[in-house]
């Protein structure tokens, strides 16, 4: 989702600002950004620390490659004058910041349009004994924004009612150790305000790993909330409309982890995990076999160490379409697993599978290299002499030298996305010869039926 999210605040000292702010880099690479031009304030609410990287927090989505970089100011410089204009208004009376949990929609096409989400943190310091945030989500396009509100808003007040809880801890500690008597006449330390950092509110050490965590988990499931879909003609039916938020996949996180999004201790490494990395890992002739087998159907089982088999399981999902993603069993802990309906499954290696045979196809990850090899494919089938199209596009497409990992990634993306939307358009083809015609008009031949045959009982 193109978007910024942000967390503000109202400092006593330099009144309304952004300081926690994260965004999604696509194409800018983090080499290429200068994270030292952070907040030079000297309050403590404002100058905190993250932790061991005192700059920036990382983390990537293995799928997409998406990389999610939060910073105390927005890394890009314009992107940072539109948040530091949208924490004023989001605090602002204009607003009507006084009403604890209210979300306001405001903005242009100028200054972006900016969902906010205003909230109350106590604090037995600051005047009033609270201190007032804000969380505001920046974006261009005003409609994607309105339109995925009900599900942000959502969240949004999930986080926020964890910030307020933890900061209700943290008050009633202190309230244990001055009484209100004594919080009066004990001196400056209760009678000047004074900012103090979330970190302080809170007592959660790393609070702002976990906005990292909440903030990047918003920013990917933000960008699969809404799917267009294509129709040829003026057919009878319509695709299923949305179901008011985004699918179950990869969309299950808690307070403290990410398990869709990888945290990367390189922020340098172009590691995105593409269909390259499948090569890489088998020999040329077995990549082309695997391939086919994942796309028409044949039950892939791939065996060993959870840590070596996983990136290979998360390649192989790419051949999918998205609805077809039930399908794969990530490390599966019981062996009646392997005899359900899942099409690719990967085991431990203490977990018994079948012999090798036409429709199995076994992978077998190895605890040392054999003649230079990681891994042991068996599998007595044989690929038809003429390869379906997608196929033949998805091997062309890998061994293009100018695709980077990422463009290889989008692109494969794409093929299947086609072939998805081809085979949906036959589904609902009501009788053979209007199916034959419009076989003719998606350019599907005979040697694409396996596909077809495959793909036609999972998508509706």
């Amino acid at each position: 989702m193109n978007a910024v999210i942000a967390l503000c605040h109202f400092c006593e000292a330099h009144g309304p600002c952004a300081i926690f702010c994260t965004q999604t880099l696509r194409d800018t690479k983090l080499e290429d950004l200068s994270l030292e031009q952070q907040t030079q304030k000297t309050c403590s609410a404002c100058n905190y620390s993250m932790g061991k990287n005192n700059n920036a927090i990382y983390s990537r989505d293995t799928e997409s490659g998406a990389t999610f970089v939060s910073t105390k100011v927005a890394v890009l410089p314009e992107v940072a004058s539109l948040v530091k204009q949208a924490a004023v208004l989001s605090l602002s009376n204009g607003t009507d910041a006084s009403k604890d949990g209210e979300f306001v929609f405001f903005g242009d096409s100028s200054r972006g349009h900016i969902l906010s989400h205003t909230f109350r943190v106590s604090d037995l310091q600051a005047r009033g004994y609270s201190q007032l945030f804000s969380i505001i989500v920046l974006m261009k396009d005003k409609y994607f924004l309105l339109n995925i509100k009900p599900f942000l808003a959502e969240h949004l007040k999930k986080v926020s009612s964890e910030l307020q809880a933890a900061a209700k801890k943290t008050k009633e500690t202190e309230e244990l150790t001055y009484s209100e008597r004594q919080r009066r006449l004990s001196g400056a330390q209760f009678l000047m305000p004074t900012s103090r950092s979330l970190l302080e509110l809170t007592g959660e050490e790393h609070i702002f790993a976990q906005l990292h965590s909440h903030f990047s988990w918003l920013l990917l499931a933000g960008s699969r909330f809404l799917t267009e879909h294509v129709t040829f003609g003026n057919l009878p039916w319509l695709p299923p409309q949305s179901s008011g938020r985004p699918p179950a996949q990869r969309l299950t996180y808690n307070s403290s982890t990410l398990p869709m999004i990888e945290s990367i201790d390189d922020p340098d490494l172009e590691e995105f995990f593409s269909l390259r990395h499948l090569k890489s890992v088998v020999r040329k002739e077995e990549f082309a076999t695997v391939c086919y087998c994942a796309l028409t159907g044949v039950k892939i089982v791939v065996r060993g160490d959870p840590r070596k088999t996983f990136r290979f399981m998360v390649c192989l999902k790419k051949l999918l379409p998205e609805p077809m993603h039930n399908l794969m069993r990530i490390d599966a802990q019981h062996q009646h697993s392997i005899s359900s309906e899942y099409k690719i499954i990967s085991v431990s290696n203490d977990i018994a599978v079948p012999m090798a045979s036409s429709s199995v196809y076994r992978i077998d990850f190895l605890d040392k290299h054999v003649n230079g090899h990681e891994v042991s494919v068996k599998w007595p089938g044989e690929m038809p002499r003429k390869l379906p199209d997608l196929m033949v596009k998805l091997l062309k497409a890998v061994e293009e030298k100018n695709f980077t990992e990422l463009v290889l990634n989008k692109q494969t993306k794409v093929l299947i996305e086609e072939w998805k939307n081809k085979v949906t358009c036959l589904n609902h083809a009501k009788s053979t010869s209007v199916q034959g015609k419009l076989k003719k008009v998606l350019g599907v031949q005979p040697h694409d039926q396996p596909i077809i045959n495959y793909w036609s009982t999972h998508l509706h």
